[in-house]
């Protein structure tokens, strides 16, 4: 492994949760959603995400998700992309690690013409996240992911049929199984001590490749042997470990406009706590290259976001969100979920059908709990406070380095 220290000064007992936070995130996610849906097979998500879904929180509404669980010890996968229908269509596989190193196969590195790509086990090397035909991953465990984008309601065919067209082949000894859910990737603090000898079980899964950060020895020790130690200290290095989790979250917020987004996103490297960070709060999210959100926090009067009173948000025409996909706008309630409107919209992009621009190129997009003059730019939010993100999808170098912020949102009177 590598020789790198954990990135803050901490016990021992803390160094070990905060280093095996990411590996018991995707193993209670896998034994949790493949208690629904068989491993080694792809699960279709056939409709964007609507009111009606409570599974994950801030879920987007522009694509199609499909998943699925595999373990590279069986053999190779195989990754087949078909053509896209027209060069503008969005379309993304992302494949994480065990600890959450990711391989993407995605237009940014193969276009729209169609692809194939071996996804192999190989400790030795850290993915290139390139166009290259064979893909590396560090651990057995690969979760597979991918977007296809919907561009409008009546796209919702052709976007279904090549999400399906999207094809991971295992190997016919491939294992077929449901499992037994370990607790939710939302809770482990509550474990209490037990989570040491939980994260045994994954580690002997998930072998750290050599180019993961290394635990200091006694980190190490404790991870070989809790019992070595009291459960009082290891309770003691959970609490501490939480705290450092949360601060470094808060020290990643980048805020400029009445926006936040988080620098925290893309690059790990060796940080144990940047990386259990991303784990806590956005696992299975995409790294800012292949979409930053946004997440507002006021209008330009410093007012917090409240749809009885209306807001407008100006998109220049030389400041569009800079990207080479896409961008949208998404409404949420307080819960985070989406909630239900009067004409069933419930995000607004640059695909959007008969967006009204004004002669000088702008774009002016309007909130608010009750429809506006110019009802085709008309994002309904609730009546009453509400959260709101925005995505830049395959964004430009201002947007992955938190140089270009949404404009600040102005109030109508």
């Amino acid at each position: 492994m590598t020789d790198s220290a954990p990135s803050v000064s901490m016990s021992a007992a803390a160094e070990a949760y905060v280093w095996g936070f990411p590996l018991i995130s995707v193993h209670r996610s896998r034994l949790l959603l493949c208690s629904k849906h068989d491993s080694g097979r792809i699960n279709h998500i056939d409709n964007l995400a609507t009111p009606d879904d409570k599974a994950i929180v801030v879920p987007n509404n522009d694509t199609l998700y499909s998943s699925g669980w595999y373990d590279l010890r069986h053999g190779d996968l195989v990754i087949d992309v078909p053509p896209m229908d027209h060069p503008d269509r969005y379309w993304n596989v992302m494949v994480l690690d065990g600890y959450t190193h990711v391989a993407y196969v995605c237009r940014r590195h193969h276009g729209v013409e169609g692809t194939r790509v071996t996804l192999t086990l190989d400790p030795d090397t850290p993915p290139a996240n390139d166009d290259s035909q064979v893909v590396t991953l560090g651990t057995p465990t690969a979760w597979v992911i991918f977007r296809v984008l919907v561009e409008s309601p009546d796209d919702i065919v052709t976007a279904r049929a090549l999400q399906h067209r999207i094809c991971v082949t295992a190997p016919a000894s491939h294992p077929i199984v449901r499992t037994e859910r370990a607790g939710r990737a939302t809770a482990i603090a509550k474990s209490g001590a037990d989570v040491f000898s939980e994260l045994q079980t994954y580690v002997a899964i998930d072998p750290p490749p050599p180019w993961h950060p290394q635990l200091s020895p006694p980190a190490q020790a404790i991870l070989d042997d809790p019992s070595s130690v009291s459960e009082e200290t290891l309770v003691a290095g959970i609490a501490e470990g939480e705290k450092r989790i949360m601060a470094r979250n808060l020290q990643g917020t980048v805020s400029q406009n009445g926006w936040n987004t988080g620098r925290d996103a893309y690059g790990f490297g060796d940080d144990i706590v940047k990386r259990a960070a991303g784990a806590k709060f956005g696992l299975g999210g995409h790294q800012a290259v292949e979409n930053r959100s946004y997440i507002a926090q006021s209008d330009s009067q410093g007012s917090g976001l409240d749809g009885t009173r209306p807001l407008q948000l100006r998109l220049a025409a030389d400041n569009m969100p800079p990207c080479d996909a896409f961008w949208s706008l998404t409404a949420y309630g307080t819960d985070m979920y989406l909630v239900a409107n009067a004409i069933d919209r419930w995000s607004i992009s640059d695909r959007t059908p008969g967006l009204v621009y004004a002669d000088d190129g702008s774009l002016t997009l309007y909130l608010s709990a009750e429809p506006p003059d110019v009802r085709e730019n008309w994002l309904p939010v609730p009546a009453g406070p509400y959260l709101l993100g925005m995505r830049v999808y395959e964004g430009q170098p201002e947007v992955v380095a938190c140089e270009w912020f949404p404009p600040a949102m102005d109030p109508i009177n």
